[in-house]
């Protein structure tokens, strides 16, 4: 009978040693089930993937408890878990807060070991589902190229007790991050339109129709002829353009028989207000051919062609048409006049114009 009643009282003693263990179990299970959630939707955006650059952090992550935070806890770390060690090179103490959103106002704390905490001022309850936005200026990146490096986020309710947690990683490349190149040809294009009678050049009126590639004065007899050229020019020169003029003879004008009209007395340094030819020797200032330009912009006296003024064509080219930058298609008038006396001799004159636009790059 003692065997038995011994036995028996084993046998009660493995059973509460069963019983204490399944405690043990159900306790450890209890406390898993409580901890925090994850936040969702979370990641840090970089404004700059260099090494060492002072650049914008910014934090966005969605609530997954309903809570009253009361603190967020922001630490760098060199690992996504276990100790947390700051990257190299990272400094966050002479970073800024920027304007947060999801979450009541507050002040941000920055600490040396890359940690900073976000205090909020009268915390509320937020509810699960809740976009938190929290943007930082002048963090300097980690120093070592081509490393990840992890942010550990924790919303905390006072005590601090936490709420929820997630852990987010960004990266740092090269001092160029991608460095990048590319070649853009150069574009350029000038053309020359016609103007009609009845138009006007620097303030004088255009009394013949030119073509793109001609000007035709027609009879001259005493009487001006005015004729326009509209030049234009389009290209992408980071430094512009410039149209030349210039005569491919001296005298610009001449016939067959070598008489000529000769290039106005006004100069392109110093155009004069249009004269007419008063020469008393045939050929000998009997005719004047001139130009003038509607640019305001040209180099020197930009705007030296103003109130009628032309000067003389010459063998050597001269600006017309000036600019500083490229662009779309820029239109510049350039005006061509002639002009006979009674002594100017018979006879059928031509001559050619020599217009030249160089873009510089």
């Amino acid at each position: 009978m003692r065997n038995n009643k011994s036995a028996h009282s084993h046998y009660y003693s493995v059973i509460i040693l069963i019983v204490a263990l399944l405690g043990i179990s159900i306790s450890r299970f209890f406390i898993i089930s409580t901890q925090a959630a994850t936040l969702t939707s979370s990641k840090v955006t970089i404004s700059d993937s260099r090494p060492s650059v002072t650049a914008g952090h910014t934090f966005v992550f969605t609530t997954a408890t309903t809570g009253t935070i009361a603190t967020i806890v922001i630490q760098y770390c060199t690992t996504a878990s276990g100790v947390c060690t700051k990257p190299t090179g990272l400094t966050t103490t002479g970073a800024g807060q920027g304007s947060i959103t999801g979450v009541g106002a507050g002040t941000t704390t920055f600490t040396a070991d890359g940690t900073f905490t976000y205090t909020v001022a009268a915390p509320a309850s937020i509810n699960s589902g809740v976009t938190i936005t929290m943007p930082y200026t002048a963090i300097t990146n980690p120093s070592v190229a081509d490393t990840s490096s992890y942010v550990r986020i924790i919303t905390n309710a006072s005590g601090p007790t936490e709420i929820d947690s997630t852990t987010v990683a960004f990266g740092v490349l090269t001092a160029t991050s991608v460095a990048m190149t590319a070649t853009v040809d150069s574009t350029f294009s000038f053309s020359i339109a016609a103007v009609n009678t009845a138009g006007t050049v620097n303030s004088a009126t255009t009394n013949i129709t030119t073509t793109a590639n001609t000007v035709p004065f027609g009879t001259l007899s005493g009487t001006s002829k005015i004729g326009a050229l509209d030049t234009s020019v389009t290209t992408n020169s980071s430094l512009g353009y410039t149209i030349t003029i210039a005569s491919l003879a001296n005298p610009p004008m001449s016939d067959a028989l070598s008489d000529n009209i000769d290039s106005f007395t006004g100069t392109n340094a110093t155009p004069t207000v249009w004269s007419d030819p008063n020469g008393t020797s045939p050929s000998v200032n009997t005719g004047f051919l001139g130009y003038t330009t509607e640019d305001t912009s040209l180099s020197g006296s930009g705007s030296r062609f103003s109130s009628n003024k032309w000067a003389g064509l010459t063998a050597t080219p001269e600006e017309v048409a000036h600019n500083t930058t490229g662009g779309a298609a820029r239109v510049k008038r350039i005006g061509l006049q002639a002009d006979v006396n009674s002594l100017q001799p018979f006879g059928s004159y031509t001559g050619t114009v020599l217009l030249v636009a160089t873009p510089t790059y």
